[in-house]
């Protein structure tokens, strides 16, 4: 089994360490493996280091933090077709299944079975991160993943306040 770096917290309140952990593999069909181009720094990277989140995520320590990622498509399960090998993705930060209730109604973030790299599992701040084939955009080639991470939280939160704007505001709302 191969090892790759990664950046994980082994206690709270307590500096990150550079460990060795094995490399991920697909496991299931629709598993993608990518090399890490760029992992952004959220302030809720912070938080994790604080302990905040340690009740609600319920992580194993150690583990890999990091949920602003992109990279390049180092390996993919049997199922997946939406990605090969090479193609440069950035990352949604949420690991949904497509088939709940939620998923199934476009509310991906309340997802029933889902899982976030970086916050429940093993994130970005490696060399390697699996993720799934719902969850990885593919992005044109000329662009870093170093310069364009980040926009996989910052971004994301932008969009859903657009979007959630969006489904009240008509042509003729006005703000006082």
């Amino acid at each position: 089994m191969s090892t790759m770096r990664a950046v994980q917290v082994v206690g709270y309140h307590q500096n990150l360490q550079m460990e060795q952990v094995p490399v991920p593999e697909p496991t299931g069909p629709w598993d993608v493996v990518v090399k890490i181009g760029g992992a952004g720094v959220c302030r809720t990277d912070l938080h994790i280091l604080e302990g905040q989140w340690a009740e609600k995520s319920q992580v194993e320590l150690p583990y890999t933090i990091g949920h602003e990622n992109a990279g390049w498509v180092s390996a993919v399960g049997s199922a997946v077709t939406n990605v090969q090998e090479g193609d440069t993705v950035i990352l949604h930060p949420l690991i949904t299944c497509g088939l709940c209730r939620a998923c199934r109604s476009g509310d991906d973030v309340h997802c029933e079975a889902n899982s976030f790299p970086g916050i429940n599992t093993n994130g970005g701040y490696a060399e390697y991160l699996k993720t799934s084939a719902r969850s990885v955009v593919k992005i044109d080639p000329s662009l870093q993943p170093a310069d364009v991470a980040a926009l996989a939280d910052a971004g994301l939160t932008a969009y859903h306040a657009a979007a959630k704007a969006a489904r009240r505001l008509t042509p003729a709302t006005r703000w006082s």
